[in-house]
């Protein structure tokens, strides 16, 4: 990786300019794009109408689509700092002084290393989809936890909002620590304490 190639920037600034754009845009222009203009896609759709494969995916291609174009955004940053990080560390540049090829020095000893805070950055960005999934299941008109808690926000239906606060509360704590056994079990450091 040749940090401030070309490359490097144009991947920069690509990967910046998708987490500057909020997912309600994105759900919008993947609505006008594929579903008004193109005609490829169903603009609202009901998980009822699944007869195939084919039908599921077009029904869950621009929901996922515009939930995971930030998430991927991040991601990518995210392994571009840490892998920049330990390439920059010393056993790194031992085994370059040492004649290990690149590739290897990345896959063996950086990304072992890196996986600790890119499993955090994961888990931190998929506990950020549980409040996008609420844009994208309004703006999409999916049945869903999400929905359902906006629904209890609308009726003012107070042990609901809880309940559904709760369950999104619950599954930040449950990715946070499998981020932190996966950030564990990924370095030798961290594992032979």
């Amino acid at each position: 990786m040749c940090r401030g190639g070309l490359i490097d920037r144009l991947i920069n600034l690509v990967t910046l300019s998708m987490v500057a754009v909020p997912e309600f845009l994105v759900a919008t222009l993947a609505v006008l794009i594929f579903a008004v203009k193109l005609n490829w896609l169903p603009a609202l759709s009901y998980v009822s109408t699944v007869d195939s494969l084919g039908d599921a995916m077009k029904i869950y291609a621009m929901p996922v689509l515009t939930l995971c174009c930030v998430l991927i955004a991040q991601m990518a940053r995210m392994t571009r700092a840490a892998l920049i990080d330990q390439l920059d560390s010393p056993y790194v540049e031992m085994a370059q002084l040492k004649g290990v090829p690149p590739i290897r020095r990345v896959m063996r000893h950086a990304l072992p290393n890196a996986v600790g805070p890119i499993a955090n950055a994961v888990a931190l960005s998929l506990s950020y989809l549980l409040g996008g999934v609420i844009i994208v299941e309004t703006i999409f008109n999916y049945p869903g936890i999400a929905s359902l808690m906006v629904d209890a926000v609308s009726n003012r239906d107070l042990s609901l909002v809880q309940a559904c606060a709760m369950l999104f509360c619950g599954t930040y704590l449950v990715l946070v620590m499998l981020a932190d056994i996966c950030a564990i079990l990924s370095n030798p450091r961290l594992r032979n304490r």
